[in-house]
């Protein structure tokens, strides 16, 4: 029976057999897929690609949303440097209009805000690094990114807090400066009006003083209207200013002569009739040249030791060397110039006794 079969076998058709090879070696090369742990294995393989294709995008969408986080604390580092800058701005103006203690405290501030600007622009360099990093680190954990974050927010806080305190600091420290100069400067003001009121008071009291002794004088003393008395005198404060020639010729018209001081009570009379003005007055002193004697105007020379003549010029004028009273002090120049004019002529005593 074997036999018959074998060599049924062999009688077959050639293509009958290579079908049957075939067969065999189609149901070995699929032999994995009838296996029971294909089906299994091919779903964790899908659900573990689909695991992190899902945790990549997740990951990128937290880095997206930190970069605009990052993007939008740069912002406002931005927005709060230029509010800084506004502040600081608005001090250095405030600061200007004051006195040099504000100065002195602008630069200060202006010091202490460059310090602040190089902090935030290391701020801003380290927010620069911070996004380079998180770029770099994509494999990182959504744990460890949201610590990196929240580490992050809490210095930007801190730093916010600490630019905030000094600010206000600041402020205040400017404020009562200004506050304290601005009492000063009221005070100050006050002060200066009150003495302003006091010394017009006391200009009005001298005028009036001096129309009561012009009045008193005109009324009973031994000088003619608007003119001074004082002991044997009779003085003259001349309205015009004229040159030294022109000046005698008045005196000489009113029946006087420019002033003669012979004595340290007249000096003394003089220079406290003066006192109450700047401008100067001639009196009867002069001399021709440099090295003429000083004499007066009715020809008897200047004694030593009355006073002493300050300003003599160096050079000489044809008009002559001329001596004015200015200041409480006595001075010459050249005859030409224009000034005030005392005249003065003997009072009228005897006249007065016996009437």
């Amino acid at each position: 029976m074997n036999l018959e079969m074998t060599f049924d076998d062999k009688m077959k058709p050639v293509n009958e057999q290579l079908d049957q090879k075939l067969c065999h070696r189609k149901a070995k090369g699929l032999h994995f897929l009838s296996s029971p742990w294909w089906c299994p294995a091919a779903m964790t393989l899908a659900i573990l690609c689909v695991g992190l294709s899902v945790t990549l995008i997740v990951q990128w969408m937290q880095l997206l949303q930190v970069s605009d986080l990052l993007k939008q604390y740069q912002a406002n580092l931005t927005h709060q440097e230029h509010i800084l800058e506004g502040q600081i701005l608005a001090q250095q103006q405030a600061a200007n209009a004051s006195q040099k203690e504000l100065e002195d405290t602008i630069d200060t501030l202006t010091w202490q805000l460059e310090e602040k600007t190089k902090q935030q622009e290391e701020l801003v360099q380290q927010n620069l690094n911070l996004q380079n990093s998180l770029q770099r680190a994509a494999n990182f954990s959504v744990l460890q990114v949201s610590d990196l974050l929240k580490q992050y927010q809490a210095n930007l806080t801190h730093q916010k807090h600490i630019l905030e305190g000094q600010i206000l600091a600041q402020q205040q420290a400017a404020n009562a400066s200004q506050k304290e100069l601005e009492d000063t400067i009221d005070t100050l003001t006050w002060q200066l009006e009150e003495k302003t009121k006091q010394q017009e008071e006391l200009v009005q009291q001298n005028l009036n003083l001096q129309n009561s002794l012009q009045r008193a004088a005109n009324f009973s003393g031994p000088c003619p209207q608007d003119w001074l008395w004082h002991k044997e005198r009779c003085y003259l404060f001349s309205y015009t200013q004229s040159y030294w020639a022109k000046s005698q010729e008045n005196c000489l018209s009113l029946d006087a002569q420019l002033l003669q001081i012979s004595s340290i009570d007249d000096l003394n009379y003089i220079l406290q009739a003066t006192s109450h003005s700047t401008s100067p007055f001639w009196m009867g002193l002069h001399r021709k040249k440099k090295n003429d004697p000083w004499l007066w105007e009715n020809g008897p020379p200047l004694r030593p030791h009355l006073f002493k003549i300050r300003g003599i010029p160096s050079q000489t004028h044809p008009s002559g060397t001329c001596v004015y009273i200015q200041n409480g002090a006595i001075f010459a120049d050249h005859c030409i110039l224009t000034a005030f004019s005392i005249c003065e002529k003997r009072a009228k005593l005897l006249l007065t006794e016996s009437i």
